[in-house]
């Protein structure tokens, strides 16, 4: 077996890691539920595909500020 190999402290570790990105996704998924007032577990799927989608553009475009690329690049709202 190759002594090399980069292994996790536990198996469960993979699991705790912080993933910054994702965590801004749902930061800004948890914000605009409260905006619109949709409780996630209750909502229609009519809602919750709203909410998907402006989180999906919101978080976009946030992104791409952050990394300095063009706004241009982030699909619009709704489309296909």
């Amino acid at each position: 077996m190759d002594e090399n190999i980069s292994r996790p402290v536990s198996d469960a570790e993979w699991y705790f890691r912080k993933d910054p990105e994702r965590e801004r996704f749902y930061e800004i998924f948890f914000q605009l539920c409260r905006k619109y007032g949709v409780r996630w577990g209750k909502a229609t799927e009519k809602e919750q595909a709203f909410i998907e989608e402006v989180t999906r553009v919101t978080y976009e475009r946030d992104r791409a500020v952050r990394l300095g690329l063009p706004l241009s690049d982030v699909r619009p709202s709704f489309a296909s």
